[in-house]
């Protein structure tokens, strides 16, 4: 193309510099699209040409090579993968799948267990439930029991009292009605002195006198002999029968020990020679125990009385400075059955009579609101106030009884008063089930037990002596004994180191219950057995011997039973088989048993 110029040559020369820099430009862009272009067509045929390398046959030279990316990896996206990665990635997916599944299995198992713990801690949780709702029931049931029977007993307590205080109240008006020297006192006296007759016990049984036969005990005194007066006063027992009729019931008793014969020598004593066969300042052995039922007492063998009452006259030195002993300047005053007794300044109201020992007589009373026990014995020595006192100061109970002592000229009367909200119970009243005989026999253990401990004997344990001091029904028993006519005080007489120096054990060692060297306390195991025998059968108990030692007959043998027979025979076999053992150790261990069961 050729140029027209229409400007000088001095402005021709800009003009072309421009022209020459425009056709750079355009053969530049030129230049660069080619290149891109021919680029493009080299990556084609270098995708073409692998392509095609790759799909040839391994019989090649190349052939051994593969390529380390897959192409649909590559052309999926802009992430790239190798085969490695690949296989990574699969294997982690099928580990992942194996944890899952694991994992669920675990949960399952898991959740099962849950249930089934919840299952299981439900079922023990309804069962302790309903345990200690029933114990809950039955403790409320006895409770309950309990308050209403209480409320009964001192509603029918109270209406007593009333009724016996109105008949003190009459007859003390009648009395006081009647004018000294009247007609009706003349009979009365004439009456009475007709009631007098005077026994020889020299003489023979044909040569006394006949007439209606005399049911009052007499009371002896050691130094009287020869001649003796007794007064016929028919009394009537408080549930209606005579004296005659009780000794007609314990005369029809059968015998207890088959293996000796039934000697008859109660029969042939007179009335005044069976009570003073042992000074009549105890109770004697026949009434001691029932293995004595039937059987004269003996005292040959050299046994040692320790009881005699001018013996312990001699002991007690230091009971006269106790603030609750009182000493009267006269005899002792009239005691009867549902009457008043005055004693230091008190009025005491008599009811029933509990005990009759021969010797000594135990009455039912009350002083105000307190439940009082009174002892009236025939020997004046306060034997029984000291042994208490023994017993009280070296036991930390409160339940035992307060005991207060009045010596007259011709005997004592010893007080038992109820501590504070607590009442008195005969052992043998109202047991009605085996639980409650348990825990009556851990309070009789446990007493023997502070016994032997405080180095006393009592030698006489039976039912009818023992009384219990509790609180309620409920509470646990403190059983104490009325009467220590027998006890022996072993560090006053320490003379006493065996059985055959006590009388009450002589008729155990001639059975062979005892060794007559055996340790004196175990008269009072024999007795403890003897009265837990009587609480569990109410009859008395008859001593076997077996290739295991001695045992009630009425638990004897090896035939299956519960467990509260096997214990009752364990406890029995202790007892009566307890040669070579301290009474201590064998007392405690029982407890300890007992407890575990009849807590």
């Amino acid at each position: 193309m050729k140029e027209v110029t229409f400007q000088s040559s001095s402005s021709k020369r800009p003009i072309r510099a421009t022209a020459e820099r425009q056709r750079a430009a355009v053969w530049k862009c030129v230049r660069g699209a080619v290149m891109a272009e021919g680029l493009l067509m080299k990556v084609e045929a270098s995708l073409h040409s692998q392509s095609a390398y790759q799909s040839e046959p391994l019989s090649r030279g190349a052939g051994l090579q593969r390529s380390a990316y897959c192409k649909e990896q590559l052309r999926r996206g802009a992430e790239e993968f190798c085969f490695e990665e690949l296989r990574a990635e699969r294997l982690n997916r099928h580990r992942q799948q194996e944890l899952d599944e694991k994992l669920r299995r675990v949960t399952e198992l898991k959740e099962q267990l849950g249930r089934e713990l919840e299952e299981q801690l439900g079922r023990e949780l309804e069962e302790q439930l309903g345990r200690e709702l029933e114990e809950q029931l039955g403790r409320e049931l006895e409770e309950q029991l309990g308050r209403e029977l209480e409320e009964q007993l001192g509603r029918e307590l109270e209406e007593q009292l009333g009724r016996e205080l109105e008949e003190q109240k009459h007859l003390l008006r009648l009395t006081q009605q009647v004018p000294e020297g009247s007609s009706s006192q003349i009979s009365d006296s004439d009456q009475t002195a007709s009631s007098f007759q005077i026994y020889n016990e020299t003489q023979t049984a044909a040569a006394r006198p006949a007439g209606n036969e005399l049911t009052d005990d007499v009371f002896l005194r050691p130094d009287e002999r020869g001649p003796c007066l007794r007064i016929q006063y028919p009394r009537q027992d408080h549930q209606g029968g005579t004296t005659q009729d009780l000794q007609a019931q314990e005369e029809s008793r059968p015998p207890v020990v088959s293996q000796k014969p039934v000697t008859k020598t109660r029969q042939k004593l007179s009335t005044i020679q069976e009570t003073s066969v042992d000074g009549n300042s105890r109770l004697s052995l026949r009434d001691c125990s029932p293995l004595w039922e039937d059987q004269a007492p003996s005292s040959d063998g050299g046994a040692v009385d320790p009881c005699d009452p001018d013996v312990r006259r001699r002991l007690l030195c230091d009971v006269t400075s106790s603030p609750d002993f009182h000493s009267e300047p006269h005899p002792l005053p009239p005691v009867e059955e549902h009457s008043c007794l005055q004693l230091g300044g008190d009025v005491y109201l008599l009811y029933d009579r509990a005990v009759d020992g021969g010797g000594f007589c135990v009455y039912k009373g009350a002083l105000e609101d307190d439940y009082v026990l009174l002892k009236v014995d025939s020997c004046s020595v306060p034997w029984d106030f000291h042994q208490f006192q023994r017993l009280k100061n070296s036991s930390l109970t409160a339940s035992l009884p307060h005991v207060s002592c009045f010596q007259f000229l011709d005997g004592c009367i010893t007080v038992y008063t109820t501590p504070t909200d607590h009442m008195f119970t005969e052992l043998t009243e109202c047991v009605p089930c085996e639980a409650s005989v348990g825990r009556r026999a851990i309070g009789l253990l446990q007493l023997v037990s502070q016994l032997h401990s405080c180095r006393l004997l009592h030698a006489a344990l039976q039912p009818n002596i023992l009384t219990c001091s509790h609180r309620g029904l409920l509470s646990p028993h403190w059983v104490f004994p009325v009467d220590w006519s027998s006890s022996v005080d072993l560090d006053l007489q320490q003379d006493v180191t065996s059985v055959q120096q006590v009388l009450s054990a002589q008729n155990y060692i001639s059975l062979g219950l005892l060794d007559p060297n055996a340790p004196p306390q175990l008269v009072d195991l024999v007795g403890v057995a003897e009265t837990v025998h009587h609480l569990l059968t109410n009859r008395r108990m008859v001593a076997v011997k077996d290739e295991n030692g001695w045992t009630p007959e009425q638990f004897s043998g090896d035939e299956p039973c519960d467990i509260y027979s096997r214990m009752w025979r364990r406890v029995f076999r202790s007892l009566l088989n307890a040669s070579g053992r301290s009474s201590s150790s064998v007392l405690l261990e029982l407890k300890e048993q007992l407890s575990t069961l009849y807590h």
